[in-house]
């Protein structure tokens, strides 16, 4: 971070400013128009990166050549890149920038990304100097170079999707959220000036001090203070000790977006202006991330930690991972990939539970969705994909299996609290942005939070070298360490977190909640009075849940200790469970009331002798079936009708087997044949999803090359289109030419047939438009005396010019003169004529 910040020299930022182009269909419109608005003295570097055809040579120097004074070259190997400059790659290669030199590599043979390859290379090298620029184009190519420029500070432009013939490249950056600005190509030229030429508006940090240009150091602060204040009101997080670097960054960025010149003005700015705070906050917060981020360090994740982790984990013991930092996913979801991938090459499985965390809300809206852009490709490979991913349109779904395995939350790391008893941390590029007592604490709250023996995985420019004793290297290159629980390290502490109080929520929400309007008053007034004078008796659900109590249950009904349930035979008396079951069994079945007297019951208040009666209420079509379950104490049963049986145990016992035997029988017989429907359906289903795979896979494939070369053909169309305009704009000029000299000239082919003439020569050879393509023997002319077809036959034969003076049959002299016609290949393809007026009236002695 020092280097970078060393670098930063007040004035203009121009003199080592490389801006990468990235265009594919459509897009040498946008560049003529961004190269016509650029003058050629800006002291900037350009390189277009454009879909070009392998088998078509690039008009593309030519063309831009003539929009633009600056020198236009096709790229070459370990090239210097100068300013005022515009390198364009050459067909069939990738490029990227190393030492300020153009490196060119040999395309890959599949679907390749060289817009994305060259961004990347081009924020390592120019960082915060680095400008990326979208223009129009099919497909996500770039998307993934951008998140590189933002992350290193860099500039990111779009182009206006209604100024692109094609928005498919342009609207793919700005769904990132990363650009800075959206603009047509005329005003990209513009902005890129504005940048350039804008002086370092804050100057690099001395120690924990921000200098700027006019010294106002104690001024600056507060503000810096002021803004600090406003970022934490609008975001809950307290920027304070994230490194002032970044921040200073970041909010320099914004100033040069928002053309704001001071700190103060800025913080003006920030006052009045929520979405410029939002925005702010998101740029700070920038969260950039890819599937498998570091691909060697994932590999060695999963056979150093991961392996180890499921191999140890019980059956019944869940593992437990936190994913800190999880911007906007595809960390969380790659470790997900990693575990599922070692259960099933063990052949085990385990209750695998991902808390995925960040402090960004949208961030973890957008995970939690689990959809993802076609640019996924770059990182993720082809069996990954087709086995946890779903493609639906131009986007990838996670698969259910691997989204059940993780729990999105926002969440501050620093002031809410850790996960416990974790058997993996990961938390990659995250330390990078704290300043370090910022990060004492966090690996404070990693060693209360880890297992002994669970893993931190680090971001490779991270490191737990300092606590050795909590955290024993595993790969060290890989960033993945041990941790051991025994280990101590003085002043060591986790920050005290804040747990709401319970005792805060408001009464006043609880009353409201709670209000009732005065109809819904008498109603609950009735309800008491029922309860108090009816018989003791339930309501029942069709699950068997009690929806409601009347009278005097409490000698028939009890709560079952444990598990609070309202589940009916849960709460029953022993002394009624088979009567009941039986009763609510057979009134269910044959849907009339079921009563059954003279049954004894031991109840807290005594033994006594009731009635049980079992009634459908009767509902409209549609309804829940609900029954009542009355428990009569007096002598007689109640008029409610149905079957009125004396109770019998043994009786009731026989028939409520037999009931079960036969209820199981059938629940057998249908889930026999439910498992067999099920089997014949999902060995179809099997065989029919895996020849969707095949063709989803092959038209995938056959889509992507088509996109390819659809682009590829258009830019060559384009660049045809342009030669074509050309040609037609010299073939008019050479028409006028012809038709207003006063030279006759009188072309012809390799047989003597006439191709071409001017007016001039066809008043001598009495020729007309309709005669081309005729033969010039067949012709009168007006030299008598001259052997003018034995003459073209020599020349074709000698390839020697002759030129003499004739005389036409009016009396006046010319120069006559037959020469080769040769082609730019030097090829001969027939003769040229030509016939001058010598302006004399007498002819010249002959020598």
């Amino acid at each position: 971070m020092k280097e970078t910040e060393e670098k930063i020299t007040a004035g203009t930022q121009s003199s080592s400013i490389v801006i990468g182009i990235g265009a594919s269909a459509g897009g040498l419109e946008a560049l003529q128009q961004f190269f016509s608005y650029m003058p050629p003295n800006s002291g900037l570097s350009f390189v277009v990166v454009q879909h070009l055809s392998p088998d078509y040579k690039s008009l593309m120097a030519d063309i831009l050549g003539k929009h633009t004074e600056m020198s236009v070259c096709q790229a070459e190997n370990r090239m210097a890149v100068e300013p005022d400059t515009v390198y364009l790659i050459p067909p069939k290669k990738y490029m990227t920038i190393k030492d300020g030199r153009l490196i060119l590599s040999e395309a890959p043979g599949s679907l390749n990304h060289p817009i994305d390859a060259f961004f990347a290379s081009l924020a390592a090298e120019k960082r915060e100097h680095s400008i990326a620029v979208v223009l129009s184009g099919t497909g996500s190519d770039g998307t993934n170079g951008v998140k590189m420029v933002k992350e290193h500070g860099g500039l990111v432009i779009a182009q206006a999707p209604e100024s692109a013939k094609f928005d498919g490249m342009p609207r793919s950056v700005i769904n990132t959220g990363l650009a800075d600005f959206v603009l047509s190509p005329e005003e990209i030229a513009e902005e890129i000036l504005n940048f350039s030429n804008t002086p370092v508006l804050l100057r690099p940090l001395r120690g924990d001090s921000l200098l700027t240009d006019d010294d106002s150091l104690f001024s600056e602060e507060e503000t810096l203070s002021h803004i600090y204040t406003i970022l934490k009101n609008a975001s809950g997080i307290d920027f304070t000790y994230y490194k002032r670097s970044t921040i200073l960054r970041r909010i320099e960025r914004r100033m040069l977006v928002t053309h704001t010149s001071s700190l103060p003005e800025f913080a003006r700015l920030l006052g009045d202006s929520q979405e410029e705070v939002n925005t702010l906050v998101k740029e700070i917060l920038i969260g950039v991330t890819n599937f498998f981020r570091d691909p060697a360090f994932f590999e060695k994740l999963k056979y150093n930690a991961i392996y180890k982790i499921v191999e140890r984990a019980k059956e019944d013991e869940p593992i437990r991972v936190w994913s800190a930092g999880c911007s906007t996913g595809e960390e969380a979801y790659s470790i997900a990939i990693l575990f599922q991938e070692v259960m099933d090459e063990l052949q085990v499985k385990r209750d695998v539970k991902i808390f995925a965390t960040d402090v960004d809300s949208r961030a973890i809206e957008q995970a939690g969705k689990g959809i993802f852009s076609e640019n996924i490709i770059d990182d993720v490979t082809p069996d990954r994909l087709a086995k946890f991913f779903l493609k639906v349109g131009d986007q990838y779904h996670i698969s259910k299996s691997i989204r059940r395995m993780i729990v999105f939350a926002t969440h501050n790391m620093f002031s809410d609290p850790p996960f416990g008893k974790l058997d993996l941390i990961s938390c990659r590029n995250v330390m990078i942005y704290f300043q370090p007592v910022m990060r004492r604490g966090l690996f404070a709250i990693f060693h209360s939070a880890l297992k002994n023996g669970g893993f931190l995985f680090l971001g490779k420019s991270e490191t737990a070298g300092e606590y050795v004793n909590l955290f024993k290297p595993v790969c060290s290159a890989e960033k993945i360490y041990l941790h051991k629980a025994e280990g101590k390290v003085e002043d060591l502490a986790p920050p005290t977190f804040s747990i709401p109080n319970i005792q805060n929520i408001s009464l006043k929400n609880i009353h409201a909640g709670m209000s009732q309007n005065s109809e819904s008053a008498v109603e609950s007034r009735y309800t008491r009075f029922l309860e108090r004078y009816l018989p003791a008796s339930v309501v029942l659900s069709e699950n068997d849940t009690v929806l409601h109590f009347f009278g005097s249950y409490s000698d028939y009904l009890t709560l079952a200790p444990g598990k609070a349930t309202l589940n009916f035979f849960q709460m029953l008396c022993k002394d009624l469970s088979l009567v009941a079951s039986t009763a609510v069994s057979r009134c269910r079945t044959e849907h009339t009331a079921i009563t059954y007297t003279d049954i004894a019951v031991d109840t807290p208040s005594g033994r006594k002798v009731i009635n049980l009666l079992v009634e459908p209420i009767p509902g409209q079509e549609g309804d829940d079936e609900l029954v009542s379950v009355l428990f009569l104490e007096s002598g007689a049963p109640e008029e409610a009708g149905g079957v009125v049986e004396k109770y019998d145990l043994d009786a009731t016992a026989a028939r409520r087997i037999s009931d079960l035997e036969r209820e199981f029988q059938v629940s057998q017989n249908d889930l026999r044949s439910t498992i067999q429907r099920l089997e014949t359906v999902n060995g179809e289903l099997q065989a029919a999803n895996e020849e969707l795979l095949t063709a989803n896979e092959e038209l995938q494939s056959s889509t992507e090359e088509l996109q390819s070369v659809n682009e590829e053909l258009y830019t060559v169309n384009t660049e045809h289109q342009l030669k074509l305009d050309e040609l037609t704009t010299m073939t008019n000029d050479l028409s006028n030419f012809l038709s207003s000299t006063m030279i006759g000239i009188l072309f012809v082919d390799g047989d003597l047939n006439i191709r071409k003439f001017t007016e001039y020569v066809g008043r001598e050879f009495q020729l007309m438009e309709h005669d081309v393509g005729r033969p010039i023997q067949i012709f009168a002319h007006s030299f008598p005396d001259e052997a003018i077809e034995s003459d073209c036959r020599t020349v074709l034969r000698d390839l020697v010019s002759i030129d003499r003076e004739v005389t036409a049959m009016n009396g006046r002299f010319y120069t006559l003169r037959i020469a080769p016609y040769r082609t730019t290949e030097n090829s001969i393809r027939g003769l040229v004529i030509t016939i001058i007026d010598s302006l004399g009236t007498s002819p010249r002695s002959e020598p």
